[in-house]
């Protein structure tokens, strides 16, 4: 199955997640993160706002932000196609945005300089066990990812039916340091 191929059998497959199915798979993915030692050392985190059936970061946000660590979320720039990272305080201060994704409005934006950002949780429609992502076919992540500092940590989060063997990967493609899942978490050697 060549990219495009993969990233329309995975949209499909979680779309049809129920949100029954979804939110206890959700906490589980939110706990397990939260309890990883590159969390807990994060002062700013940069994570994508969910979106349509990502796996959700509502609480990943509101639990940060709790626990007072300075949260920044991506905001698309299609000219160029660039991903400007934006302090936020709270998540009353998003609104759609591009593709109607979440995100603060131009009046609200802090940009922040990318070597601030800690850790980053990157959504992909999947993963695989070789820490590669499968994105969706923009290149946004793809020219954002090396910007960060090079101790910076990379997480990619999705459903278990999401990470899987061996995913068609270029040489471009930057890999995750780790993948949490509802049922576990890799971490890249």
């Amino acid at each position: 199955m060549n990219k495009q191929e993969f990233r329309r059998y995975m949209a499909a497959a979680r779309d049809r997640l129920r949100t029954e199915e979804a939110e206890p798979r959700n906490r589980s993915i939110i706990n397990r993160l939260t309890t990883q030692e590159a969390y807990e050392g994060t002062s700013l985190l940069l994570t994508y706002v969910s979106f349509r059936s990502e796996a959700d970061t509502m609480d990943l946000i509101r639990t940060a932000l709790d626990v007072g660590k300075r949260v920044a979320v991506p905001v698309c720039v299609p000219d160029g196609k660039l991903l400007l990272p934006c302090e936020i305080h709270s998540l009353d201060e998003l609104v759609p945005g591009t593709w109607g994704i979440p995100e603060p409005p131009e009046h609200l934006r802090k940009g922040i300089r990318t070597e601030e950002i800690d850790l980053a949780v990157v959504p992909g429609l999947a993963f695989d066990r070789h820490f590669n992502r499968l994105g969706y076919g923009g290149g946004y992540y793809d020219r954002f990812l090396p910007q960060l500092r090079e101790d910076a940590v990379k997480i990619g989060i999705c459903y278990d039916f999401q990470l899987v063997d061996r995913l068609p990967a270029d040489p471009f493609d930057i890999p995750m340091d780790g993948i949490v899942t509802e049922s576990g978490v890799l971490w890249r050697a």
